[in-house]
């Protein structure tokens, strides 16, 4: 061997160290940063001018909220006596509620603001006074209104409807059936082009009538849901679907339930609509229906107990206690627990006076997405 060579010694059992930078973006963006709660996401995006480009793309601030939407990080948002506030969905009546209080937009009164409702972390709101709508970031506070010159976008309470939904193309939307002069029309909002277009409607004025009173819309695999009941005996009620890709309002079926005058409210659970039906006399029971397909299967039924209205309602399903939580327009909060009996199986939550609110998930959606 020649004296002058070096012997190089390997430790096959020496391992590398990995560090993050070493993952791949679209890993890194995928299988991680993804997973991040909304709130976190401005601290990580200072690690880097590439983890704040990353960060702040629209394909990111999507899968995340993708991903965010499904999971267990669900808060319910409210308006009380002069105050607005988040707190998480906990249902526990010995637990201290931690709220975090957070400004209005627009700095109004909290006694002028009608919560209507909410979709991937955008909450919908209007105003008493001028009937204005607006699309809302509770997180964020991004705002926009969404009202124009024209009078489109102007909410009236006890004959209007809305619904909020994400079209083929990823544009957040809202749909607006409207009760005017004689005839009900609906209108969809585009928050990416800032305008309302009025949809075709068959049979306008039989569906003006002032009896019938139209649930707000639940967005499901692409078309948003409305409960339509008749405010008379023995009248019942419809159910209708709104298909976003050919912006056509189509009759759906609805569960079979024997009592015609029975309440309903739509709620998704598991990536499946549900339904659930209260019915009055002479049976008194609360029912929880399923689609499948075309079809309704009745999955849950409570007998003889005095159930809670449930229309106009909305019901939310809690994913982290797989509970209901029903928020009314009068301010009443209460919950459905599925695996109690009786009366036992229905009690309020929140004791506060004027609530209203809406369950949601933190996102970073912004109402211009």
């Amino acid at each position: 061997m020649n004296p002058s060579t070096k012997i190089v010694r390997i430790n096959v059992n020496a391992r590398r160290t990995t560090s993050i930078d070493d993952l791949p973006t679209d890993i890194l963006s995928s299988e991680i940063l993804v997973r991040l709660l909304a709130k976190c996401i401005g601290v990580y995006r200072t690690v880097s001018k590439q983890w704040l480009s990353l960060l702040s793309s629209k394909n990111f601030i999507l899968r995340h909220c993708r991903h965010i939407s499904t999971s267990y990080k669900q808060m319910f948002f409210s308006v009380a006596l002069f105050q607005s506030s988040v707190f998480p969905v906990t249902f526990d009546p010995s637990d201290y509620l931690p709220k975090t209080l957070i400004p209005l937009p627009t700095n109004t009164y909290w006694y002028d603001v009608r919560v209507l409702t909410s979709f991937d972390g955008l909450v919908c709101l209007s105003f008493r006074g001028t009937q204005k709508m607006i699309l809302w970031n509770p997180l964020t506070h991004a705002t926009k209104f969404v009202s124009s010159t024209l009078s489109r976008g102007r909410f009236k309470q006890k004959t209007d409807a809305v619904g909020l939904y994400v079209s083929p193309s990823n544009e957040y939307m809202i749909l607006h059936a409207k009760r005017r002069n004689g005839s009900m029309k609906l209108y969809k909002y585009s928050s990416r082009c800032d305008s309302w277009r009025k949809m075709g409607f068959v049979d306008e004025r039989k569906y003006h009538n002032y009896k019938m009173s139209w649930s707000n819309g639940t967005f499901f695999q692409g078309v948003v849901y409305f409960i339509v009941k008749v405010d008379a005996a023995g009248m019942g009620s419809y159910l209708f679907g709104f298909h976003v890709d050919s912006d056509e309002l189509k009759s759906k079926p609805k569960p079979a339930t024997t009592n015609h005058d029975g309440d309903g409210s739509l709620v998704v659970v598991r990536n499946q609509l549900h339904m659930f039906v209260a019915n009055s006399l002479p049976n008194w029971s609360l029912h929880l229906w399923r689609m499948d397909g075309e079809n309704w299967t009745k999955i849950w039924v409570r007998q003889n107990i005095l159930p809670p209205s449930l229309f106009g309602r909305t019901i939310t399903y809690v994913v982290s206690t797989g509970k209901f939580l029903v928020v009314s327009r009068s301010g009443t909060v209460f919950e459905i627990d599925t695996t109690k009996n009786g009366i036992e199986c229905y009690h309020p939550v929140f004791s506060e006076s004027s609530i209203q609110g809406a369950v949601y998930t933190e996102t970073l959606m912004s109402p211009d997405f």
